[in-house]
């Protein structure tokens, strides 16, 4: 009976020298000079903020001298979209390149194992006279052009199926003629701060206490407002696509996930349930008479239905519902410092 009425105390104690453990060494941590030397040490993230707000007078009235740097965020969903598109194109044209390489390649060492001479060799290896020299471009595989044939080349459909099929080199080529002013061209626009703002400011202090003042305080007189607030927040941890979120739009969210996540573990236990009877067979039988004919299956199938099979489906439900959370995280919150993602590269 002394154990048991003991043994709260001790726990409670054994939490609390814990807990003291944990602040002291975060304080260290905060106060270390690698730590503190990081401009994410002193810069605040505030979002969900009115648009009376974005503009940098509001910003350098409301703390004075203590700003240092300020970055309004800008909607950059068209310029991700064309970097996204560059780079899938850069992508394509590389992997067409490394194929005729390799292509040409290896029709001129089957040339040279034949016996014949690099510079006579190519006539025969590809089918193709000089002629093509002066056909093909330089830059598209001239070179390549001395071992392989045209029809050789590597190529692609501008739509599944149906769609026109083009050399895949010269055109990966000329759509990175087209794309790439447009990206330096929106590039300098949000360098500009000509592209429309969103909901989301970044706030550079001088010191760390200034930057953990304004991190702890009431930022507006509304609530959900300028909140939620992130500090020392490492780009790789911020959700950008995020950053827009106004803060109806997060309550909303919110409310739909809560929504989803109770559905889905009301639903969990439909396919749960049916693994369970499959796990028994017997009793199922038993009690439903029609699905008897179950029995007569061969034995040796009969046990992988039940024991083998089973076990795979749970595995797989189990291995499915974190993906499917995990998903579902990112949709309605804010930029966040423990699930973030990979920063888009918008260089």
């Amino acid at each position: 009976m002394l154990m048991l009425t003991r043994w709260p105390g001790f726990i409670f104690i054994m939490i609390t020298r814990e807990s003291l453990y944990y602040i002291n060494l975060r304080q260290a941590y905060l106060l270390s000079p690698l730590y503190a030397s990081r401009m994410s040490s002193r810069t605040v993230l505030f979002t969900s903020v009115p648009e009376e707000y974005l503009n940098e007078a509001k910003w350098h009235t409301m703390f004075g001298n203590k700003l240092k740097n300020l970055w309004i965020a800008t909607d950059f969903k068209e310029l991700a979209e064309k970097v996204e598109e560059r780079d899938k194109i850069a992508m394509k044209l590389e992997g067409a390149e490394t194929k005729l390489i390799k292509l040409a390649n290896g029709t001129r060492l089957k040339a040279i194992k034949k016996g014949a001479h690099d510079d006579e060799a190519h006539g025969e290896a590809s089918g193709v006279d000089h002629a093509l020299d002066d056909e093909m471009d330089g830059e598209s595989g001239s070179v390549a052009a001395r071992w392989i044939k045209p029809k050789q080349r590597p190529t692609h459909r501008l739509k599944p199926i149906i769609g026109k099929k083009v050399d895949t080199i010269n055109w990966s080529r000329s759509e990175l003629q087209r794309i790439i002013p447009e990206v330096d061209a929106l590039q300098a626009k949000h360098r500009a701060s000509e592209a429309k703002y969103v909901s989301s400011v970044f706030v550079e202090f001088y010191t760390q206490s200034e930057a953990q003042a304004a991190y702890q305080m009431v930022a507006h007189h509304q609530p959900l407002h300028m909140t939620p607030r992130f500090i020392s927040l490492n780009p790789s941890q911020i959700i950008w696509s995020n950053l827009r979120i106004k803060w109806w739009e997060r309550v909303v969210r919110n409310f739909a996930t809560l929504c989803f996540v109770l559905a889905l573990i009301l639903f969990w236990s439909i396919p749960v349930g049916f693994v369970g009877i499959l796990s028994n067979i017997q009793a199922l039988t038993d009690r439903v008479h029609f699905l008897r004919f179950i029995l007569d299956i061969p034995p040796a199938i009969l046990g992988v239905v039940t024991g083998l099979l089973p076990s795979i489906l749970m595995a797989v439900l189990m291995a499915l519902l974190p993906i499917v959370l995990r998903c579902k995280l990112f949709w309605p919150h804010s930029p966040n410092p423990f699930f973030g993602r990979p920063t888009d590269n918008l260089q």
